[in-house]
Parts: C-alpha cells; sequence; structure tokens
C-alpha cells in the first residue's frame, strides 16, 4: 500500500494549498497596512528621506576633498622624488666631470 493511497497526499495538498492561501492573504493584509502607514507616516519618512538625502550630500562632499588630498600628495610626493632623483643625477655628473680632471691631470 502506497502513501498516496492512504490519503497522505491529499491532505497534504489541502495543507499546503491552505497555507499558500493564508500566506496571500497576509500578504495582501500587510500591503494594504502598509500603504495606510505609509500615507500617515508620511511627513516622518520625509524628514529621515531628507536626513538621507543630507548626509549622501555631505558624505560625498567627504569623500571628493579626502581623493583630493591624496592625490595631490601623491602629486607632490612624485615630484619631490624627481627633483631628489634629479639632484643626484647632477651631483653624480660632476663628481664623475671631476674625477675625469683629476684623472686627465695624473696622467
Amino acid at each position: 500500500m502506497s502513501i498516496c493511497n492512504l490519503g497522505v497526499c491529499k491532505a497534504i495538498g489541502e495543507c499546503i494549498l491552505g497555507t499558500y492561501f493564508l500566506y496571500g492573504l497576509g500578504t495582501i493584509g500587510a500591503l494594504l497596512l502598509l500603504n495606510r502607514l505609509s500615507r500617515d507616516l508620511r511627513p516622518v519618512l520625509l524628514v529621515g528621506a531628507k536626513e538621507v538625502v543630507g548626509f549622501y550630500h555631505w558624505l560625498s562632499l567627504t569623500v571628493d576633498e579626502t581623493k583630493e588630498f591624496w592625490e595631490d600628495l601623491w602629486a607632490e610626493a612624485k615630484h619631490q622624488y624627481r627633483q631628489e632623483v634629479e639632484r643626484k643625477i647632477s651631483i653624480l655628473q660632476k663628481q664623475q666631470e671631476l674625477l675625469q680632471k683629476i684623472k686627465e691631470q695624473l696622467g
């Protein structure tokens, strides 16, 4: 004898269908309640949304300023590094010229 012959399948099917029906009713009720609450809470939601917009604006400005700061810092560091390398090259060239003159005087 199978389980379906005992009426278990029918009972499970009815239970599942009933559960989905109740879920559907609950969803519709929740949507209606949410719609009603959203109209009543509109001023509060508006203030909250305005705060979020303000925070987003402040955050984007802060990020832009921070990004600009680091870009400027990076550019300045690269410039100073290049100057330092050029200065070292210049010193090495002068030392090489000096050594060449000394070599010519001795030779």
